[in-house]
């Protein structure tokens, strides 16, 4: 119950002090304390407070903060403070206070120095506190870097409580050659959190890598084993075109005995068809196309056998040039030489060799 009745007693004394101060900041002479007013200054001052006594706060302070930092004045701070109060910024509005207090006792003004000052001791019950205690402070004061909230805290500080605005707040720690640490506090309101930082850890160093040289070996007067030797075949493709050929020889050759074989069975019929003498003009006309049709039979076979003897003589003659397997490095093997000669007649045609095996 005493604490409830404490809590509101200060919010009462804290509502009374913003009447007060309100009332301060309604004079124009307060508002601009130093009297050297800018025109843009004064119209955000004035778009300021418009939105302030609105309560939208969120887009007063913005217009507030900037008309001070052009102008700097005790007024305009004072209702920037009033106005940090209403978005719950407590530590801010209650060190905004405080500079207004001594920025309105050095200008003369110590009616507003005294009432910003009431109010920044009505709203002291009000803040939340965060202590940051550094174990052997005296002997790592040279050394530890502590930081809250991104803003260094200096070491006379360690131990003293710090008002910060309710919320999160990160206080980081770290120091040459040591392990850095972080300490996440949140603060819901009135109240004090105290962080005991640990002694930090030393860093490990780096190993070094060791590297075993072993000492460089004396060159080799051996020699190079040779290349081994590979067979390569100068003659495989020769011989494989006279394989063809041969083939193709042998291909007319059964071509010509076949139609040979024909024409004497062609012949063979047209001597049958005509049996008596004279014949019949129907039989002498079955045996003239028999005996024509062997003609061209026996035609056919004298070119047959002949092309495919030429052919096969000259696959074998194409075969039997190709020179034989030899070995890299070896001396090469006398090569066959030979040329093909055709002889054309009035009746014939042929195809002669001729050359060194």
């Amino acid at each position: 119950m005493t604490s409830a009745a404490f809590s509101m007693t200060a919010a009462k004394r804290v509502a009374c002090g913003a009447l007060v101060l309100a009332s301060f900041l309604a004079l124009p002479s307060v508002a601009r304390a130093d009297g050297a007013a800018k025109a843009h200054a004064d119209s955000l001052f004035r778009e300021g407070r418009t939105l302030l006594d609105a309560k939208r706060y969120d887009e007063a302070c913005p217009k507030l903060a900037e008309s001070q930092k052009e102008d700097p004045g005790a007024g305009t701070l004072l209702a920037l403070a009033l106005c940090h109060e209403g978005q719950g910024k407590t530590a801010t509005a209650w060190n905004e206070l405080v500079e207004a207090a001594a920025l309105g006792a050095r200008v003369g003004r110590n009616d507003l120095a005294s009432a910003a000052q009431k109010r920044a001791k009505a709203m002291e019950p009000l803040l939340a506190r965060v202590v940051v205690r550094v174990p052997h402070a005296e002997d790592t004061a040279a050394d530890y870097d502590v930081k809250c909230d991104g803003e260094p805290l200096e070491a006379k500080l360690w131990g003293t409580p710090v008002a910060v605005d309710p919320g999160e707040h990160r206080v980081d720690v770290s120091a040459k050659g040591k392990v850095a640490r972080s300490y996440v506090v949140r603060l819901a309101g009135a109240g004090t959190v105290e962080i005991v930082i640990d002694k930090l850890e030393d860093a490990r160093s780096p190993v070094a890598a060791v590297v075993k040289l072993e000492p460089a070996r004396a060159a080799s007067t051996t020699p190079a084993p040779l290349a081994p030797v590979v067979e390569q075949s100068r003659g495989g493709a020769q011989r494989a075109i006279g394989l063809t050929l041969i083939g193709a020889g042998v291909v007319g050759l059964g071509a010509g005995a076949y139609f040979g074989g024909k024409a004497l069975s062609e012949s063979a019929e047209g001597r049958r068809a005509c049996t008596t003498t004279p014949c019949s003009a129907a039989s002498k006309a079955d045996a003239d196309d028999a005996n024509g049709r062997a003609k061209t039979s026996m035609t056919t076979s004298i070119v047959s056998v002949a092309a495919g003897t030429g052919v096969l003589a000259l696959g074998t003659v194409i075969y039997m040039m190709a020179p034989s397997s030899t070995t890299r490095g070896a001396a090469p093997s006398t090569r066959m030489t030979a040329r093909i000669v055709p002889a054309v007649g009035p009746t014939e045609a042929s195809v002669g060799v001729t050359g060194a095996f």
